[in-house]
């Protein structure tokens, strides 16, 4: 599998079992990984870090799903909170949940269970030279 993924990323999910899956495949490509269970978690560790080259963000959490999280943070006027890259993670894709994810400011999505090559692809478009 792809290696050399020079990111740091933030994973932000509330089931254990995927935080943990995440991690072991960002380490074996060679990512950073911080994690997060839910959107107020991943809000205050954003402002709190800004070091983040791109975030996972799940849509559907307790206490503060991704949408509202990813809300707050693009409203915020710093250049970083309105370009850093933010890929929700979806177990599905209507087509309102797609209007949803842009109308927040996501950039991307990838659906769970995810196939480590797209999610790798993925990433790899936010890695900097």
């Amino acid at each position: 599998m792809e290696t050399g993924l020079k990111l740091n990323v933030l994973v932000v999910d509330d089931n254990q079992i995927n935080r943990l899956l995440l991690k072991k495949v960002m380490e074996k490509w060679g990512a950073m990984a911080d994690f997060a269970e839910n959107g107020l978690q991943a809000i205050e560790k954003i402002e709190n870090n800004q070091n983040y080259d791109v975030v996972l963000m799940d849509v559907y959490m307790p206490e503060m799903g991704g949408i509202e999280a990813t809300q707050i943070i693009r409203a915020k006027p710093e250049p970083y909170f309105q370009q850093l890259p933010i890929i929700a993670l979806t177990a599905s894709m209507l087509s309102t949940e797609r209007g949803q994810i842009d109308d927040a400011g996501m950039n991307d999505y990838i659906l769970k269970p995810f196939e480590p090559k797209n999610l790798f692809d993925k990433l790899s478009a936010y890695q900097k030279v």
